[in-house]
């Protein structure tokens, strides 16, 4: 077992095509540049570097097991974690414990310096996680507001396909990248609508944004809103297909506390951006975001929410990761989770 080198992604990206057949799968916009995507995700996260640990034999590349670096904030304090992600084993060398082996070797120089990791299992690795000690979280409720009422209710059904992110033309609002340009007048906005101190957050900064919000996971789009030209409200969004439904994925919406107002035109910005049937959005604890949503005729989902999971590197983290009342994560995250 050894640590990744750049030099070996051909080799890695090949082997997850073996394992998985269209890695990363076409609800990533680059899911026909998988080493573009590979690299984007493990060697340019401005939160560092995966750790990646590989196994080989003989010089044949056994197994790999892949960690993103993903920092949260809790107030001001910072709480180091990591994303499980990538795992996978060539199919000779499945069924002899190389993959449990890497992941216990991961687990000891991962937990020196982080307190937990999150993730999303697939069915493929969910047997494995559970024996590293990966344990369930309640899931996160997400909140939607229909506006085309006959076209979701004869097409419900739409509503349980997995999502793809596509470039639609006709979306009137600058990239995600562009509105995320200028970095002082982001950064000041993000100082100002910072979830309390009691919840585990994404630790985000212009440069983790623009990062996230990269045309190779999909074709994120961005609106806002001034005053005396200072920027007082940023929402990040993304149009997502659903069987024959159009959802617009309210990835991130920044607003200072308090400010109703700036967040309802944002919603209604992102709602006139697209022919949408319905927007999409997760209440992120410790922000009025929830009542904003209340306000705007938004409901939970009656086909429940997203999922997460974590593994304890540790004993007694304060908040603890397993509460779902301890997290103040955004549909933006919760994605992150899905798509990487």
């Amino acid at each position: 077992m050894r640590p990744y080198r750049p030099e070996d992604a051909p080799r890695v990206v090949a082997l997850l095509r073996e394992a998985f057949g269209d890695w990363p799968g076409r609800r990533v916009a680059a899911h026909d540049r998988p080493e573009d995507f590979w690299r984007w995700k493990h060697e340019r996260n401005p939160h560092g570097a995966s750790y990646v640990l590989l196994a080989e034999s003989d010089g044949e590349l056994a197994a790999m097991r892949s960690y993103m670096a993903w920092p949260l904030r809790v107030g001001r304090r910072r709480v180091a974690a990591a994303q499980t992600v990538d795992i996978a084993t060539a199919a000779a060398f499945r069924g002899q414990g190389v993959s449990s082996d890497l992941s216990r070797q991961a687990i000891e120089h991962l937990r020196e310096t982080n307190a937990f990791a999150l993730g999303l299992p697939n069915e493929m690795s969910r047997s494995q996680s559970k024996r590293v000690g990966w344990q369930p979280v309640d899931s996160f409720a997400v909140w939607v507001q229909v506006r085309r009422p006959l076209r979701v209710t004869h097409r419900a059904r739409s509503l349980r396909s997995p999502g793809r992110s596509l470039a639609v033309p006709s979306v009137e609002a600058p990239t995600a990248v562009a509105a995320l340009a200028d970095s002082a007048a982001v950064a000041a906005l993000l100082s100002q609508c910072r979830a309390d101190g009691s919840h585990l957050a994404t630790d985000a900064d212009p440069g983790y944004l623009r990062w996230r919000y990269e045309p190779l996971l999909g074709d994120y789009r961005a609106v806002s809103e001034h005053d005396g030209g200072a920027l007082i409200g940023l929402a990040i969004f993304t149009i997502r297909q659903r069987g024959e439904l159009w959802e617009g994925s309210v990835c991130e919406l920044f607003v200072r506390p308090g400010d109703g107002r700036t967040a309802r035109k944002l919603l209604k910005q992102v709602a006139r951006a697209a022919p949408l049937d319905y927007l999409a959005a997760v209440p992120a604890a410790g922000t009025d975001l929830q009542r904003t949503l209340v306000r705007n005729r938004f409901i939970p989902s009656p086909l429940g929410g997203r999922a997460l999971g974590v593994t304890p590197y540790r004993e007694r983290i304060s908040p603890d990761p397993h509460r779902r009342e301890s997290w103040s994560l955004t549909f933006g995250d919760l994605e992150r989770l899905e798509l990487c």
